[in-house]
């Protein structure tokens, strides 16, 4: 019976904090919304909408655009796959190198099987 009562204030507390809330769900392209993602050395852009992908490189004057596909939600953050994009991005604070602008994310983009990385954000 001793135990017992030493077990109830533990009972209490756990039932007031219990397990935290989930985390919000991530959104980079909410709707209507605009991702946009760029390099340097080559020069290259990149938005995602929730109709199209569009990649750009500027050293090599290529286009590509591909349907924005579903994405996948990602440990770190969001992936998109088509037959000639993939794009990984990372929620993790990246300067692109040639001025002091910080972006939120990382992003990694294979186009064709060439890979490109670069920064962004909304």
């Amino acid at each position: 019976m001793k135990h017992l009562f030493a077990l109830a204030p533990l009972a209490l507390l756990t039932a007031c904090y219990g397990p935290p809330p989930p985390a919000p769900p991530i959104t980079p392209n909410p709707p209507g919304g605009v991702y946009r993602a760029q390099g340097t050395e080559p020069f290259w852009d990149l938005t995602i909408d929730p109709r199209d992908m569009i990649f750009t490189d500027r050293s090599n004057n290529v286009r590509v655009a591909q349907p924005t596909p579903p994405v996948i939600v990602g440990i770190a953050g969001e992936i998109y796959r088509t037959p000639r994009l993939n794009v990984n991005i990372v929620h993790s604070q990246c300067s692109d190198g040639m001025s002091d602008r910080n972006y939120p994310d990382k992003v990694q983009v294979d186009v064709d099987g060439r890979r490109f990385n670069g920064c962004g954000g909304l």
